[in-house]
């Protein structure tokens, strides 16, 4: 019963998770080409200095350990850029009483409407050739934005949405599925 609980909790939490990750890839790329990397920063990262160090400490610490080390001239640059962006929900809570009796029955309900808004970031990190200077790959993680955060939170933070984009590098091959004759 314990086991339930737990696993039935778990799924309520997941389903909560405003954590989303998208990917995009040039199919005609050569990604097995690609062993080292380095950085190509765009002027404007959308980051503040502090939260543009704390991404790169975590692109440094994932990329290693998937086999890519940081080489002063590579066969890849690293750019990242983030937006912050407010979503509004307008939800309501619908209220209702009714009775009756006999042959008679009657109710009224309402909705009570809940107005509530959330900070968003969008985090793209995207690899591009260093020689012809093409995008080959790229990921954007959309998630909860909380600016009270702690600069070691804050940390902890960009850890965890690189490890969500760069989770999903290199790119599985689709399989195909064979038609039956």
């Amino acid at each position: 019963m314990k086991k339930l609980i737990v696993l039935a909790s778990a799924i309520v939490l997941m389903s909560c998770s405003t954590t989303k990750v998208f990917m995009d890839y040039d199919k005609d790329a050569d990604l097995k080409s690609y062993k080292t990397y380095n950085y190509f920063l765009s002027n404007n990262t959308g980051l503040s200095e502090l939260d543009e160090k704390r991404v790169v400490k975590a692109i440094d610490s994932i990329l290693p350990q998937k086999g890519f080390p940081q080489k002063t001239i590579p066969d890849f640059n690293v750019n990242f850029y983030a937006e912050t962006y407010t979503v509004n929900s307008q939800n309501s809570i619908g209220v209702g009483i009714g009775g009756g009796g006999g042959r008679v029955g009657g109710g009224v309900s309402g909705g009570i409407p809940i107005n509530s808004s959330k900070d968003m970031l969008a985090l793209t990190v995207e690899f591009v050739d260093a020689l012809n200077k093409e995008l080959f790959w790229q990921a954007v993680v959309e998630t909860r934005e909380n600016l009270k955060r702690t600069p070691s939170e804050r940390q902890t933070f960009f850890n965890e949405i690189v490890q969500k984009a760069l989770d999903k590098y290199p790119p599985e091959p689709k399989k195909t599925k064979k038609k039956k004759k």
